[in-house]
């Protein structure tokens, strides 16, 4: 119990702040309402990607019984990745808002290592009815995987840099699906894909976060016991 006691609290932090600001007209949560004159957004995702063409790298291993043991391995410029997004959108009509959204996705390719993405865009926001339609574009940076130019070994990151374009739909700004496209250059190449997955926001990205919070510390705390 002791161990989630700290996450627990933060929450509580959030909470209190969020009602404060929402005081002042800046909301949590959808949809647009009179008293809200801006959102703070809090997003947590899930994304599959087509991840553009299969690049293959060698692996050179340390010589064994006079053999070289070499690994085969395939990724993709843009894989499948989860993300954790923040932004502030200005309410600037009855059913409409317009901001910035800042997203930080995290991707895993075997062998190769964990690659990294970050986006930047401009985000429009319509209301209608229950449901949240939103537009987003903006540039784009993810770390690719090259051949080495210091020996023989391991492939090595390098940034590409492009940019993307997404729609989502939601409900009531809690949970929904979205829909984009990317496109890079980098590493001597130039890849695009095509992408789908899932959304949540507000109070759900905030219990999303915490869950998995608790649950990574429980784990890192094991593991010195």
């Amino acid at each position: 119990m002791r161990r989630v006691t700290p996450l627990l609290a933060a929450a509580a932090l959030l909470c209190s702040g969020a009602e404060a600001a929402h005081a002042q007209g800046l909301c949590f949560r959808g949809p647009i309402r009179r008293q809200c004159t801006a959102f703070v957004v809090f997003e947590g995702s899930a994304v599959a990607s087509t991840g553009g063409p299969d690049r293959r790298f060698l692996i050179v291993g340390p010589v064994f019984n006079g053999k070289a043991d070499t690994i085969v391995n395939t990724m993709h410029d843009l894989s499948s990745y989860f993300s954790g997004s923040l932004g502030y959108l200005q309410v600037v009509g009855d059913r409409r808002a317009v901001g910035a959204v800042v997203e930080l996705g995290f991707s895993n390719e075997s062998s190769l290592g964990n690659s990294h993405r970050l986006s930047v865009v401009a985000r429009e926001r319509r209301e209608i009815g229950n449901a949240t339609v939103e537009a987003s574009a903006g540039p784009l940076g993810v770390q690719a995987f090259r051949p080495t130019t210091r020996g023989s070994c391991c492939p090595e990151r390098t940034l590409a840099y492009g940019g993307t374009v997404e729609g989502a739909l939601t409900y009531r700004d809690y949970v929904g699906l979205t829909a984009g496209a990317d496109l890079i250059h980098g590493a001597e190449r130039t890849t695009g894909a095509l992408r789908a997955g899932v959304r949540v926001g507000s109070w759900a990205a905030v219990a999303t976060s915490i869950l998995l919070g608790a649950a990574a510390y429980a784990v890192i705390s094991s593991i010195g016991e």
